[in-house]
């Protein structure tokens, strides 16, 4: 599969932030008295925490827990192979983007590493959240990408089904082996970084 460009997830895809997200998580429900007995991290991973907070929680449960991820969300760390990764595609003419459902704090993260990507959509594009392929098509559109040659990449059946909406390929990035029967039907399925391929 011959991609050019790719267009990045940012949380536990990019960047091992979910550690800190299910602790927030966590501390939030104790917070406000909420009876979850299912497996949280599993819940995120297939759905999001915007859906737990619809159907289990309130508004108020929602501003809590950000404000609290912000907190403990201190040392946000990439993937050990992700800052080499994104440079070869570079290195061999490609593109790198960014569209994340976090604010953008996303750039702070980010780091040295944002001179890599072209550009980073965050919630404050005020696009709508994927799977919606509104995001998608518009950095398509504006960077005139070739969709046979471009992949969306992601850790969630909202970045694939995002990536297949906007008709582009894409590349499930498993690491707990949650979706392992790959019955979003991703093009590429991969459980380590360390088995990423760019290929000429």
């Amino acid at each position: 599969m011959k991609i050019k460009n790719y267009i990045w997830d940012f949380d536990g895809t990019l960047f091992d932030t979910y550690p800190v997200m299910i602790d927030a998580l966590q501390q939030t429900i104790v917070k406000h008295v909420i009876q979850y007995d299912g497996d949280l991290a599993y819940f995120i991973k297939k759905y999001s925490i915007r859906k737990f907070t619809l159907d289990y929680a309130t508004p108020e449960f929602s501003d809590d827990y950000h404000d609290l991820e912000t907190k403990l969300q201190t040392d946000v760390k990439f993937y050990p192979e992700i800052p080499a990764i994104l440079a070869d595609i570079v290195n061999k003419g490609g593109q790198n983007f960014v569209v994340s459902h976090r604010d953008d704090k996303t750039y702070e993260y980010l780091g040295d590493l944002a001179a890599l990507f072209t550009e980073v959509i965050t919630s404050d594009n005020h696009l709508a959240r994927k799977p919606n392929p509104e995001a998608l098509n518009y950095l398509i559109e504006k960077y005139k990408l070739d969709r046979s040659q471009t992949a969306m990449v992601g850790d969630r059946p909202l970045d694939i089904l995002a990536g297949q909406n906007a008709g582009v390929k894409t590349i499930l990035f498993d690491e707990a082996g949650i979706f392992f029967d790959n019955e979003l039907k991703a093009d590429v399925l991969i459980q380590t970084w360390e088995n990423f391929k760019n290929e000429d």
